[in-house]
Formats: C-alpha cells, sequence, structure tokens
C-alpha cells in the first residue's frame, strides 16, 4: 500500500514493514516528508519493521543523519516503544566504506528501542527484518 510518493520518495507498506525508498535526486523536504508519513502509520498501526533503501543515494548526509537521530528516531521510541528494527540498505561501495571507517559492528546499533543493522543486499535486509517479525509474533 502506497502511503507517500514524490518525486524523490515513495513509502509503502509492504508485508507488516514500512519501505522507505529514494532516488538519486533526492531532495531535503521529500527526505523528512516521507519517514514523517511512515511515522503517522505506524503510530496508527503500530509496525515496527522499517527499511530504508538507499542505494541509490549511498550514504546519508549529515544534516539527514543529525535529522534521523534527533528527530525521527526519537519519535519511534517516544510513540512505538521498543522493539522497533530499521534496516539501511545502501549501495556496495558505500557499504564497504562504512566498513573500513567503523568494522562490521559499527554498521549495527543496538538498544532496547531501536535496532538498527546496515546491508548492502536487498534481499539479506529483507529477511533480517523477516526474521525479526517472526521472533516478535
Amino acid at each position: 500500500m502506497e502511503l507517500f510518493k514524490s518525486d524523490n520518495c515513495e513509502v509503502e507498506f509492504v508485508a507488516d514493514r514500512l519501505e522507505l525508498r529514494y532516488d538519486q535526486h533526492k531532495q531535503a523536504e521529500d527526505f523528512t516528508k516521507g519517514p514523517l508519513a511512515a511515522l503517522a502509520f505506524a503510530k496508527e498501526h503500530h509496525i515496527k519493521l522499517w527499511l530504508f533503501d538507499l542505494r541509490q543515494i549511498g550514504r546519508f548526509s549529515e544534516n539527514e543523519e543529525t535529522w534521523l537521530q534527533s528527530q525521527l528516531f526519537p519519535q519511534i521510541m517516544m510513540h512505538l516503544g521498543t522493539g522497533n528494527h530499521v534496516a539501511l540498505v545502501v549501495d556496495e561501495r558505500c557499504y564497504d566504506d562504512m566498513i573500513k571507517e567503523s568494522g562490521l559492528l559499527g554498521l549495527k546499533s543496538y538498544n532496547s528501542f531501536i535496532i538498527i543493522n546496515t546491508f548492502c543486499d536487498l534481499q539479506v535486509a529483507v529477511e533480517w527484518l523477516d526474521h525479526r517479525q517472526s521472533e516478535c509474533a
């Protein structure tokens, strides 16, 4: 089910998860509008699984990452409680750069509210989220 669509961002609800896809020509306002539309749906339907497909854009900019860390993720924690899972899918080159910077463990973040994992393979990310869903069921 499509929840939000712009020239640069698309948000869908697919199989118990929110999927956010960005194209390489994203604009700043679309970056925040898509996740906020997803958050509104997640609050209403208690959705705990998020997939950010960033393969077309690579990594978040510093401003985008700051917005996620200071705005979106705290709102997810406040409104959805514990047990939220976020899969970030980046292109392979970006993934390799991230491993060089922080190692494999640096691509994961764990706390009781939001568990984040970074991937370069979309199918592996989907399988990781599917496994999280089966653990929570």
